[in-house]
């Protein structure tokens, strides 16, 4: 089931974390799932929620791994991370592939703290990694990693 929450939830997250500016997500609603927040415009009308084929509103913006912990999406990072002021760890090219090769590699970098990330190669935001005691994890969809590394642009 699906409520419609408080825009500051979100907008507290992607400030703290990030340092995304809250009046980037002016203009948008917020609804609940039991494990996710979703993103629409705040235009929707909530009651086509009610029609047999909507399942979720606009798309998944953060995942909530417990009450205390949430995980941003790379869908979401890929539309909003360009406004982000830190947390972020550019790559090379090499480091690009073996991340997306092998799921995880050994970086040292400074001013970022553990957790999650937003990966960067070059000017492209790649999605959400989880950044630990210098070692970084992709946390892309699977799929996704597989074709960024077969596409050839990296």
């Amino acid at each position: 089931m699906l409520v419609r929450i408080d825009g500051r939830v979100v907008e507290d997250y992607f400030f703290e974390r990030f340092g995304i500016s809250p009046e980037l997500f002016r203009g948008y609603s917020f609804f609940e799932s039991r494990k996710s927040i979703w993103m629409c415009s705040a235009t929707m009308n909530p009651a086509i929620l009610c029609l047999k084929r909507i399942e979720y509103p606009g798309i998944r913006i953060i995942r909530k791994l417990n009450r205390h912990i949430f995980k941003p999406t790379t869908y979401a990072l890929q539309l909003i991370a360009y406004k982000a002021t830190k947390n972020t760890i550019v790559l090379d090219r090499d480091e690009t592939l073996q991340l997306l090769t092998h799921g995880r590699i050994e970086i040292k970098v400074d001013a970022v703290q553990d957790g999650y990330v937003i990966i960067r190669y070059n000017e492209d935001i790649l999605g959400c990694g989880l950044y630990r005691r210098g070692v970084l994890k992709s946390q892309f969809p699977k799929g996704r990693a597989e074709a960024m590394a077969l596409s050839g642009l990296i």
